[in-house]
């Protein structure tokens, strides 16, 4: 009985410890100290390539699917940098800074959050899908629930490497929803978009289950 009063004793005085003695919130880019949990401080942000602009997806002669794609940057710079830590050194947390960065300039409406799904390749090398960690940092910030609704159906090349046109022949029907849609409002969630064949071939599967209205929204936009 003593032994479980003093654990109780000492969990309660940690977590006061905690709330007195907060680590202050620190910019992730050059470690100015925060007010509060915002990931970046303002002059950083403001140094940032941003467009919010509306992205030109389709080829002649191909059916466009997605309703709407708007990308938030550049990609260049420090948003190449942003990407590039979460993809391939591991930094998860960047898809909190990308989540608010997007949160912060988009006004997000739709009735589920998804995202790009990887292949298996993709997958078992970097253990994590980094669409997901920014689809699911987006969702906690608006409220919308964040959902699995997309499976890869067929193995694809690495998109990083094609040029305009094998994009797009590499993800035709690449993609399967996973549960009936009708109806539903849908935004899926990449970090960034180059040609947007992937997010094409996403929202015909889809619309495929009935989905009302796909639209996407990308961190950053590849020229």
């Amino acid at each position: 009985m003593g032994k479980g009063v003093f654990k109780k004793i000492k969990f309660l005085l940690n977590c006061l410890f905690d709330v007195i003695y907060q680590e202050p919130y620190m910019c992730l880019f050059c470690g100015r100290e925060l007010e509060k949990e915002k990931y970046i401080c303002s002059y950083c942000e403001e140094n940032l390539d941003k467009v919010c602009t509306k992205v030109n997806i389709g080829m002649q002669s191909t059916q466009i699917f997605i309703d709407e794609c708007i990308a938030v940057y550049e990609f260049k710079g420090r948003i190449r940098e942003i990407v590039h830590d979460l993809k391939y050194k591991g930094k998860r947390d960047r898809a909190e800074l990308i989540a608010y960065l997007i949160y912060k300039n988009i006004d997000i409406e739709a009735d589920l959050i998804t995202w790009v799904p990887q292949s298996d390749t993709t997958y078992n090398m970097r253990g994590y899908n980094q669409s997901r960690e920014i689809a699911e940092n987006l969702s906690k910030l608006t409220g919308i629930k964040c959902e699995e609704l997309l499976i890869r159906v067929k193995e694809t090349k690495s998109q990083v490497l094609l040029n305009g046109i094998d994009r797009w022949y590499n993800v035709c029907d690449a993609f399967c929803a996973k549960r009936d849609l009708k109806d539903i409002d849908v935004l899926i969630v990449d970090d960034v978009v180059t040609t947007g064949a992937t997010l094409n071939f996403c929202s015909k599967a889809l619309k495929e289950k009935g989905a009302q209205k796909v639209c996407a929204v990308c961190f950053a936009k590849s020229c």
